[in-house]
């Protein structure tokens, strides 16, 4: 059963987030990931505030999301990410 990480992403640099896409992209394909969605013109229903960035990823069960976002390759993406923009996920099973 596939798994999907939501993400809202809201970057204080855009030059940092295309090179943190480009190669975290690289890394979530290792673990059976792709990306079915990304929108910078998103729109919240609830919530109190609205992100610049929401992306959506699949992968094929939430062990392969858990093994991606935990995983060596990750870390120091993570880590750079941190240094230029807050963020939030969930992960959710297909239905």
């Amino acid at each position: 059963m596939s798994a999907y990480m939501v993400i809202s992403v809201s970057p204080r640099d855009e030059e940092k987030m295309r090179d943190y896409e480009s190669r975290t992209l690289e890394v979530v394909s290792r673990y059976g990931g792709k990306p079915i969605a990304r929108d910078a013109d998103c729109f919240v229903l609830e919530a109190d505030e609205r992100p610049s960035i929401g992306v959506i990823l699949e992968f094929p069960d939430k062990q392969a999301v858990l093994d991606f976002y935990h995983s060596e390759e990750y870390a120091p993406l993570k880590e750079f990410r941190h240094t230029f923009a807050t963020a939030s996920a969930l992960v959710v099973d297909s239905v």
